[in-house]
């Protein structure tokens, strides 16, 4: 909408403006973008690689997601830096998750059938978790790579990332409750690590949510 048509229309100009972010997250691999920079701010290079995307795809994404305020960017040597524009947009995505389990059959499906039976949730609210954690109770497992756990975790988490983690079971007490965490609710990362150290004969859940929902509590 040009100017002049803003003057005489402003609702229709606002929400306008609105829809431009709703179309810029109305495509998987971009929301698979903010899903990774909730973790850290990344180069292209470092997104293409984890997201298994070109760069050229992933460049294309990111400046979608520029386009609608979502992402910011910086120069850092001869690459630039992309990171999240605004920390509520971890409950804008969040609230997506909301809506599609609540009102989208095929969504509430695949988690009841396809996730959630692989591995159970853990008995504890966060408050309880925190106390158990620093009471050296329960051991809080961080299984996502090292560069983001090394950008932000939850305080009194050790770190070893998925690809590790079978040949670290041994290292676990066997009492102990493992509480495994990742980037997020559809992280499969955090199930297949509960379904290793249950196999290897631990006792290990999973947090319903990951890092970036933990912070912005």
């Amino acid at each position: 909408m040009n100017k002049i048509a803003c003057e005489t229309n402003i609702k229709l100009c606002l929400f306008e403006q609105l829809a431009q972010i709703g179309k810029s997250l109305g495509h998987a691999n971009r929301l698979l973008i903010l899903d990774v920079l909730a973790q850290k701010a990344s180069s292209v290079d470092e997104l293409s690689q984890k997201l298994g995307l070109s760069v050229a795809n992933a460049s294309k994404h990111l400046q979608s997601l520029k386009q609608a305020g979502l992402v910011k960017s910086q120069p850092q040597g001869v690459s630039r830096i992309y990171a999240l524009s605004d920390p509520e947009i971890i409950p804008l995505i969040k609230s997506f998750r909301t809506i599609a389990e609540n009102q989208m059959s095929e969504v509430s499906q695949l988690l009841s059938e396809k996730l959630h039976p692989r591995a159970p949730l853990m008995p504890f609210n966060p408050k309880e978790l925190k106390k158990a954690v620093q009471d050296n109770t329960v051991t809080l497992l961080d299984v996502r790579p090292e560069d983001e756990f090394q950008a932000g975790h939850i305080s009194g988490a050790i770190n070893i990332p998925i690809d590790k983690l079978d040949v670290n079971q041994a290292s676990f007490h066997q009492q102990k409750h493992i509480v495994v965490y990742c980037r997020g609710p559809y992280c499969l990362w955090s199930y297949e690590a509960v379904e290793q150290l249950q196999q290897a004969g631990l006792v290990a859940s999973r947090m319903p949510e990951g890092y970036p929902e933990w912070q912005a509590v």
